[in-house]
């Protein structure tokens, strides 16, 4: 599943659009044990790219992110 962002980090968390529908929704990968379908990937841009995210305990982090340049694994 492709995510849109606005911003990530090299261990694939992301800054969404504000809202928290896409953790809310994908929620359930959290709760489990082994990684679970569906894979996310995030797109963006290499600029889009920053130091570190400050993770809330609601965040679903990426599984990778793609950009022009890199591909980044969590």
């Amino acid at each position: 599943m492709f995510i849109p962002l606005v911003a990530f980090d090299s261990k694939c968390n992301r800054i969404g659009m504000g809202g928290g529908y896409y953790d809310k929704t994908l929620a359930f990968k959290k709760e489990s044990e082994k990684k679970s379908k569906p894979l996310l990937i995030g797109l963006a841009y290499e600029f889009q790219k920053i130091d570190a995210i400050e993770k809330n305990a609601w965040d679903i982090p990426m599984d990778a992110i793609i950009t022009e340049n890199k591909t980044y694994k969590a």
